[in-house]
């Protein structure tokens, strides 16, 4: 049983929201401050009411933050869709002591529709049921009422698979872990960390089987083969792959069979100093944690529920940019048998290889809205801090030593540069490391970059539209810099399409060519504007599935258009034809 969809209403501020799981991957949500990607996720943990509190003040606390603030009277709703895999409507079956003739109707049903409500009256919470939607539901359980039904979906989300939100991994190594429930030092999410990670080292050995051991070499063995396995996915990662301070040797678990207590314990790099999880750097014990409650934990709940759905609020915070960078790995891991929802600021996180499923999150008037991103850049007024982090992360590197940075072709902005990367290097094959493409930030904002590459006595090619901004600029440019006319190069679209009075960059590409280009992206648009060309380029240039395909749509006129450019271009920056 796996999650494809998710229904949001009138959650808090979010007033309709779609989440698709159906592509499976990673599922980013990006957004300001408070603009609303916490109570997404939110949303989604609280659908499941195995995460509901226990205590009952903190439950009835929780439940009232659900009302949208602006509604005195409302009613939340949170529903989701499920795919029935093989074995599922056995195993529902059975949890709801379906008989033969029932389990086979049951059997009939391939998606599930499942959704949680809580009503609010005067601002105050009434009551909260579950409704079952499907059209076998009369045939199979008849008339039902709130809470036979409520009952009913229970049962079948327990046959579902886990939900797991995690705020940053702010919930710290406790000191020690008891597996009894009702001990002192009972935790039963970290007790389900430690049968997760004993399951993850030899799922033949379950820590209980572990605990009733008499023979203390015996105990030590099996302790041995689980701190192996932890080590080899923690320290050696940290210090190597996440280049993390190299002052841990080990991470091990250790347990005392008299008072039957867990805990952990790093070792330093001397292999000899012991210091409790809590001595250590915030980004080492993130990271610890980040493993032990997903890494550990997936085998054993995918083992007894699917695809579990990871919910994971502002992650790596603590960890520097290589390190986040390096994380992006760690969640494709993760998200290769469950399903990784998360959020983040950070440039380094975003998956560019996934932008299909990034959504834009922003808070207009107290309401919130969730917009998958190819439908968000559809919008006329588009807010660039609301995905500032994916231009961040197309970022070129300008002190890399792999490329020729004394010849430099500066372009406008950062859709030029991707369109002419996209052309000059994947359609048109011309060597990447022969010179750079430098985006500026509009017409009239290229003296910083051009004094800066005559400082480091660059070879300098600049490119402009050729409309009334690019023209004014040009004369502005050859007169600020006279003694370097010859060499800076404004280009005139002008001589390529002499039909047109003005020529911008999207121009040069035939109206056919810039809806299949947007079709591929994922764009469904009758027309295409400026905005949506140059977020179609930016999507398409994150992914490297989407580069041949590109390729494939540019026809042989435009091709010889941007030859043209380029051949200027490389003569400008003294490059053989």
């Amino acid at each position: 049983m796996k999650y494809i969809k998710f229904q949001i209403e009138n959650f808090k501020a979010i007033k309709n929201a779609t989440i698709d799981l159906s592509k499976g991957g990673l599922v980013l949500f990006l957004g300001i401050n408070e603009s609303g990607k916490t109570s997404v996720l939110r949303a989604i943990e609280v659908f499941d009411h195995v995460n509901d509190f226990e205590d009952e003040d903190r439950r009835a606390r929780s439940i009232k933050s659900i009302r949208n603030k602006k509604e005195l009277n409302s009613q939340a709703s949170i529903s989701a869709e499920l795919v029935l895999e093989k074995g599922d409507s056995e195993k529902v079956s059975v949890a709801l002591g379906l008989d033969e003739e029932k389990s086979k109707l049951f059997k009939q049903i391939s998606i599930l529709s499942i959704s949680r409500n809580f009503l609010f009256e005067n601002a105050n919470f009434v009551e909260e049921w579950y409704i079952l939607d499907s059209d076998k539901k009369k045939a199979i359980f008849g008339e039902l009422d709130k809470t036979h039904e409520t009952e009913i979906c229970k049962k079948i989300l327990s046959t579902a698979p886990s939900i797991q939100y995690f705020e940053d991994f702010k919930d710290q190594i406790p000191d020690f872990v008891s597996l009894t429930p009702g001990a002192e030092y009972y935790d039963p999410d970290w007790a389900s960390t430690i049968e997760g990670l004993f399951y993850h080292t030899d799922k033949n050995v379950s820590v209980q089987q572990f605990q009733n051991l008499t023979d203390p070499d015996a105990r030590k063995t099996v302790l041995n083969k689980v701190n192996k396995i932890l080590n080899k996915q923690f320290t050696e990662r940290w210090n190597k792959k996440l280049k993390g301070a190299k002052q841990i040797s080990r991470a091990d678990l250790e347990y005392d069979a008299n008072t039957k207590l867990f805990t952990f314990k790093i070792i330093g790099s001397d292999r000899a100093t012991v210091f409790a999880v809590e001595e250590r750097s915030k980004g080492a014990l993130w990271y610890l944690t980040f493993l032990l409650k997903t890494e550990f934990r997936k085998k054993k709940l995918r083992a007894q529920s699917g695809k579990t759905l990871y919910l994971i609020d502002e992650p790596a915070s603590n960890l520097h940019s290589s390190a986040q960078i390096t994380m992006l790995e760690d969640f494709r891991t993760l998200a290769s048998d469950s399903n990784v929802l998360y959020t983040t600021h950070s440039q380094y996180l975003v998956d560019k290889e996934n932008l299909s499923n990034v959504y834009i999150v922003e808070n207009a008037r107290e309401i919130v809205r969730v917009l998958k991103y190819q439908e968000y850049i559809k919008g006329k007024s588009i807010q660039t801090s609301y995905f500032q982090p994916i231009l961040d992360a197309l970022q070129i590197q300008p002190f890399s030593l792999d490329f020729s940075w004394d010849k430099v072709l500066i372009v406008e902005g950062i859709y030029d540069y991707l369109g002419f990367s996209l052309i000059f290097f994947d359609v048109l094959k011309e060597t990447r490391k022969k010179f750079v493409i430098m985006p500026g930030t509009g017409a009239a904002s290229l003296s910083p970059l051009i004094s800066l590459h005559i400082g480091w006595g660059a070879d300098i090619s600049v490119l402009l539209d050729n409309d009334e901004e690019g023209r004014v600029n040009q004369k502005k440019y050859i007169e600020k810099y006279p003694n370097l006319s010859e060499v800076i190069n404004i280009f005139d679209f002008i001589t390529l399409k002499p039909q047109k009075n003005n020529i911008e960059f999207e121009n040069l590409f035939e109206e056919n060519e810039k809806k299949a280009i947007a079709n591929l992206a994922g764009i469904k648009t009758s027309s295409i504007g400026k905005k949506t060309f140059q977020q179609s380029l930016l999507i398409i240039a994150c992914s490297e599935k989407f580069k041949k395909p590109f390729s494939n749509l540019i026809c042989e006129q435009t091709q010889i258009r941007f030859q043209k450019i380029l051949s200027k271009a490389k003569k400008d920056l003294n490059m053989s034809p």
